[in-house]
């Protein structure tokens, strides 16, 4: 008999030990499930926000192939990614398709605005976003650095030195005195010429080359 107070003792001991033990498991549950909680909710605020958009001045003027977010304020069944088809067009809830290709950005924000406000909404506010720019290269052959495709920036010109800097610059074997560039012009036509780059860049007075998308330019090799 003298054994059951110290086996009482224990299962209180152990009592206890199981006890704390449920406490620390419900109250790590609760973080945890704070922790989720958390997460989702910033998940959700951020996919409720506005559309990430590439930042474009208002005059870029809009081609076949970009994609555009059009977002309408407190209408998000209209929010709407969408990529400017070949005839020029995007295809929007309630309005149908929409011309926008050779609009600025602001033109064709204007455009939409004015056609929801027409019909369907009262006072619209709408906000177009360029997501995805419709690709625009040069390409770089010959003797330089890196050859290949430079990127045209998508509301600004690209010159003929910042295309050459883009490839790392014509080699220690290039020729920069004779740099051709070939163009297609509008009417299908190819046509050639040839430029001192050289000049272009030890001469203030000389002007750069501005190119266009599908120039290519080849750098000769120097004549040893």
């Amino acid at each position: 008999m003298k054994q059951l107070p110290i086996l009482i003792s224990l299962c209180a001991f152990f009592l206890s030990l199981v006890a704390s033990a449920q406490e620390s498991g419900g109250s790590s549950s609760s973080s945890v499930d704070g922790n989720v909680g958390s997460y989702s909710s910033g998940g959700n605020s951020s996919a409720g926000g506005g559309g990430v958009g590439i930042v474009v001045g208002e005059n870029y003027v809009l081609k076949p192939s970009d994609v555009v977010s059009v977002e309408v304020y407190q209408e998000p069944d209209l929010e709407k990614s969408v990529r400017v088809e070949g005839d020029g067009s995007i295809t929007l809830a309630l309005v149908g398709k929409v011309k926008v290709a050779g609009m600025t950005v602001a033109e064709a924000q204007s455009l939409i605005t004015d056609l929801y406000n027409r019909d369907f909404l009262v006072d619209p506010q709408v906000s177009l976003l360029v997501v995805q720019f419709s690709p625009k290269v040069v390409h770089i052959l010959g003797s330089v650095n890196n050859p290949g495709p430079v990127a045209i920036p998508p509301d600004s010109d690209l010159t003929l030195t910042e295309a050459i800097a883009g490839v790392r610059g014509v080699s220690r074997l290039g020729n920069p005195k004779s740099i051709t560039i070939k163009r297609i012009d509008a009417d299908g036509r190819a046509r050639q010429m040839e430029v001192n780059f050289s000049r272009i860049i030890q001469d203030p007075n000389s002007k750069d080359i501005i190119l266009q998308e599908g120039d290519t330019i080849w750098v000769p090799e120097r004549i040893i």
